[in-house]
């Protein structure tokens, strides 16, 4: 009995290896191949011949703006369609959650001739609509189901004891969702930071270029430097990838909040 029980553990590292290799496999390609023709030379020329730390301030102003928009509007709509009672809720949750199935190619089109009508190509803005529409349903849900886990009794007894609405869901509600919320700003961070098409079509100079557009402008400079594309694109995954080793424990419970309600 032992012996099978043991047999059983090891098949399980053995699946737990071989699914980590798989998930590393592009990881270490990228790695090897950063290093092709100069070496540390390729990260060395990166980030410091070609500005490199314009695009890292580009995207981090559009993904931080993008953190606070996306969760300060789910907070407040995942607290209503969670806690309070008006007309045709249900609807409006679904109608919201449908631009889930919201491809970004199919208004990307739309949202370019939208941009260049306002005259907002080529600025901060153009992207950021975008990025809270495609990014805001997802959370929604996330922040919702924190909600939804909240006993009632004791948001009743915050209005009972004179907090009114607003203060009840920043005094007690927000902090005790805390899980659903640092998902949500780690998720819309990472989705911001590491987006393309939208940045690629609507920040065409320079200046405002995303991190995400770069691999593209150095295949144009390149051609067939595979290094210097290799180490470029490694230096875009590092933030993620540190963000998400920091953040992983809050991203577990972000997503099993919600699971066991009242």
């Amino acid at each position: 009995m032992k012996r099978i029980k043991g047999m059983g553990n090891l098949l399980r590292y053995l699946i737990c290896i071989a699914c980590v290799a798989v998930i590393l496999l592009p990881i270490g390609i990228l790695i090897h191949g950063s290093f092709q023709g100069g070496g540390i030379k390729n990260y060395v020329d990166i980030l410091t011949k070609y500005h490199i730390e314009t695009y890292f301030i580009n995207s981090l102003i559009i993904s931080v703006s993008v953190v606070v928009l996306v969760v300060v509007l789910d907070v407040l709509a995942g607290f209503a369609l969670s806690k309070l009672n008006f007309p045709f809720k249900n609807g409006i949750y679904i109608f919201l959650l449908s631009a889930l199935l919201l491809p970004a190619a199919a208004i990307l089109v739309p949202v370019f001739q939208i941009n260049s009508k306002l005259g907002i190509l080529n600025t901060y803005l153009a992207v950021l609509g975008p990025y809270v529409v495609l990014i805001a349903p997802f959370n929604l849900l996330t922040i919702k189901n924190g909600f939804d886990a909240l006993p009632n009794t004791v948001l009743e007894a915050a209005l009972i004891d004179g907090c009114g609405i607003v203060k009840t869901l920043f005094k007690i509600a927000v902090p005790m969702c805390k899980p659903s919320i640092v998902m949500a700003v780690i998720w819309t961070f990472l989705s911001s930071w590491n987006e393309y098409m939208m940045a690629f079509v609507m920040l065409r100079k320079e200046e405002i270029m995303t991190i995400t557009v770069i691999p593209t402008k150095f295949q144009s400079m390149y051609g067939g430097n595979v290094g210097k594309l290799y180490a470029a694109l490694f230096i875009i995954l590092v933030p993620g990838i540190i963000i998400y080793l920091l953040m992983q424990k809050f991203i577990v419970n972000g997503l099993n909040a919600g699971a066991v309600k009242e």
